[in-house]
């Protein structure tokens, strides 16, 4: 193309080449025509893009459109599912986002791509698949963790549990249960799961490890987990629970004590409807939670 030339003053010009591949700046002294007197030009040049940068945003064009839903939020991706791996996405999700990959989950059709090495496709990634991200930033986990052990001592166990006798009757436990199911505790079903209904988002009248009274809401458009008290509420996000484990109350099975692993401790739980165990495990950490 032509360069475009400007003018700054009588000795001096700017001349500009834009083409597809680079953009290239000269800047003199003297006459666009008559060239540099009793100066030196200078060039800016910014090079062309790499091929391979290239050839990958070829791909994302052309390839399949899905979606990637975190929170609120629902953005249309374009991949190569035949080429793009489950880590490869998850390292563009770090970068975009800022979700260390290893804190990522990702969920397609119910079901954890917890194969990094594995194509989007043999992972089960097609057109129009909605894939649910679930995950948070390292300062929010910290922020969490640090307000489990401040602002409700006690209450967040980072000591491992024995297991040379019964849960109910270690006594840590034991003091708890011995207040008894709380009166608003939900009803209890003994022998059998039963799903939590769609427009639930509360589970009330549970005790933590001081005794005090406290309720789970679930904010799903938020990814965490509410924990509060008549004083506190304590908001965990999904991706920091680890794993959740719980524990039939013997000679009161329709309850269980629960334990959510945050981080290096639990956080205990205990009157948890032992019917809804299962739900709540979808609910935080996905069905691949129950298999």
């Amino acid at each position: 193309l032509t360069p475009v030339v400007l003018a700054l003053a009588p000795t001096h010009w700017i001349a500009m080449t834009d083409t597809a591949d680079d953009v290239a700046v000269a800047i003199g002294v003297g006459t666009p025509a008559a060239g540099p007197e009793g100066g030196s030009n200078f060039a800016l040049a910014q090079k062309a893009a790499p091929a391979s940068s290239v050839a990958t945003a070829a791909n994302e064009e052309e390839g399949t459109e899905f979606s990637i839903v975190f929170g609120k939020s629902s953005d249309a991706v374009r991949r190569d599912l035949d080429v793009t791996t489950v880590g490869q996405l998850k390292a563009a999700v770090e970068e975009r986002l800022g979700i260390p990959a290893g804190g990522q989950k990702l969920l397609c059709a119910g079901k954890a791509l917890k194969d990094d090495s594995a194509t989007l496709k043999a992972a089960g990634v097609k057109k129009g698949s909605k894939i649910m991200l679930l995950g948070s930033l390292p300062s929010a986990v910290k922020a969490v963790s640090g307000a489990a052990s401040a602002s409700d001592a006690g209450a967040f166990d980072t000591g491992e549990t024995a297991r040379d006798e019964p849960i109910c009757k270690q006594a840590q436990h034991a003091k708890i249960l011995s207040k008894g199911v709380p009166e608003d505790a939900l009803p209890s079903v003994t022998g059998k799961q039963v799903p939590l209904a769609a427009e639930v988002t509360c589970v009330p009248g549970m005790l933590n490890s001081q005794g005090v009274k406290v309720r789970l809401t679930f904010k799903e458009d938020l990814q965490q987990l509410w924990v509060g008290s008549a004083t506190t509420t304590q908001k965990v996000p999904y991706a920091s629970v680890r794993k959740i484990e719980a524990f039939p109350i013997e000679g009161n099975e329709a309850y269980s004590i629960m334990a959510l692993h945050l981080g290096s401790g639990k956080y205990w739980l205990y009157f948890v409807p032992s019917q809804h165990v299962a739900s709540i495990k979808i609910k935080i950490l996905g069905v691949e939670s129950l298999l």
